[in-house]
């Protein structure tokens, strides 16, 4: 009968060590890996400001979700992921699931794909590339206006 009570005595030390050692690591996942899920821009705004780690999505015509990562130097990192691009734009909805990592000044809120050049990553040089066609776009579509106006502008100046 000893034996059953010290081996009763062990499982139960092994139960309450794997207790502990699950407790712990998901202190630790808590603390260095979770993130809070913000609904609103004050929210996501306020975190950014404190580069305080959360997500958030949202967004006008195209939908992002923002992930705040956090502190690196002077910069505060934030992931930025095309969740759904202008649904009247094909090369932007080619875009969707790409990603993009953004180093932001501490304490500044702004939108992080608002200045593109603090950010690297294939969503970073799609955008670049969708920014590009509609210049091109823009200036084939507006050639003939612009030279008339530089020719009457010639036309005025009397040389």
């Amino acid at each position: 009968m000893e034996g059953g009570y010290g081996n009763k005595i062990g499982k139960l030390k092994w139960f309450f060590i794997l207790l502990g050692l699950a407790i712990f690591i998901y202190i630790i996942w808590f603390l260095f890996f979770s993130f809070k899920t913000c609904d609103s821009w004050d929210c996501f705004n306020n975190n950014l400001e404190r580069c305080s780690r959360a997500t958030f999505i949202g967004g006008d015509r195209m939908i992002f979700e923002y992930t705040i990562r956090g502190t690196s130097g002077e910069s505060c990192v934030v992931n930025v992921k095309l969740l759904q691009g202008e649904l009247n734009n094909q090369d932007s909805i080619k875009l969707e699931g790409k990603e993009m990592r953004c180093s932001l000044p501490s304490g500044i809120i702004m939108i992080p794909e608002s200045n593109i050049g603090n950010c690297h990553g294939e969503l970073k040089e799609g955008l670049q590339d969708l920014v590009i066609k509609k210049l091109h776009t823009y200036l084939v579509r507006n050639l003939g206006k612009l030279n008339l106006e530089l020719i009457d502008g010639l036309e005025d100046l009397e040389i």
